[in-house]
């Protein structure tokens, strides 16, 4: 029965090798390319695949690989943060509200109902749509609509670890909800909050790409994966591998983080 329990789900393994592989592939091919991802080429422009260009090139002469890999690292790394971000907001609120209750508990329910009942991508358009783009205004955009996930969940687990036989012992023993918080709650709830967080950064990543999509990104020269698309958009019956590949990356790093998603739900509800 343990080994059962212990043994790694074979969807959590190929999602793992395959975000791994997208995370190597972005991180190391634009520094032993020899190509600049930014520096236009016209006498380059539009060639198609070769030995030297395996992807070819895109309508101002820049290397197709080291471009979608180079984005690639902008679109991964804003993901990353915007879910560092809202996971840790939403542990911090979940945690509060469901080990004080009362109020805090209740301002928490109104507000991820609230939240929930929002328009989420059109509500964060909306928002990035009257802020210069950048970093900050991404983060401002996708934020506040993030958090209500991981919060909800870890609400969920200290509440059930709060209510559980030891810890009602220690408050009994004059323990401080402080330290019970630190060394008990907190830490049972790591797991669940971990799931979510998973789940949280395909969920930012599609997000982040869709807004630069629409034009709400990074200024030039800097692009993402959306940002890819987007400028490949009028030249897309034309030369669709522009497109195409950026969001062939997109897809397979999604698909990657989902795989690892649900094996870790899986292994929570087997453990």
């Amino acid at each position: 029965m343990t080994g059962r329990r212990s043994r790694i789900p074979a969807n959590g393994i190929a999602g793992a090798v395959l975000f791994g592989a997208v995370v190597l592939f972005c991180l190391t091919v634009p520094v032993l390319s020899p190509y600049d991802a930014h520096r236009p080429d016209l006498a380059r422009a539009m060639l198609p695949a070769s030995g030297e260009h395996w992807l070819g090139t895109d309508q101002l002469g820049r290397d197709l690989l080291t471009r979608t890999a180079a984005a690639g690292r902008v679109s991964l790394l804003f993901a990353f943060a915007v879910t560092a971000v809202t996971t840790f907001v939403g542990t911090t609120v979940g945690a509060v509200a469901g080990l004080l209750g009362g109020w805090p508990d209740r301002l928490l329910r109104l507000s991820a109902t609230g939240v929930l009942a929002l328009p989420g991508l059109t509500l964060a358009l909306a928002l990035a749509g009257v802020l210069p783009p950048g970093f900050t205004t991404l983060l401002i955009a996708l934020v506040p609509l993030g958090w209500v996930s991981c919060g909800l969940v870890v609400r969920a687990a200290v509440i059930r670890t709060a209510t559980s036989g030891h810890v009602l012992a220690a408050r009994g023993m004059g323990a401080s909800s402080l330290h019970l918080l630190r060394r008990t709650i907190v830490p049972h709830a790591i797991g669940p909050a971990l799931t979510v967080a998973t789940g949280d950064l395909a969920k930012a990543l599609i997000a982040v790409t869709s807004l630069s999509f629409l034009g709400i990104g990074l200024p030039p020269p800097d692009v993402d994966w959306g940002g890819m698309v987007n400028e490949a958009t009028a030249l897309l019956v034309v030369t669709p591998r522009l497109a195409v590949v950026p969001a062939v990356a997109l897809a397979l790093t999604s698909l990657g983080v989902t795989l690892m998603t649900d094996a870790l739900h899986t292994a929570r509800l087997t453990g």
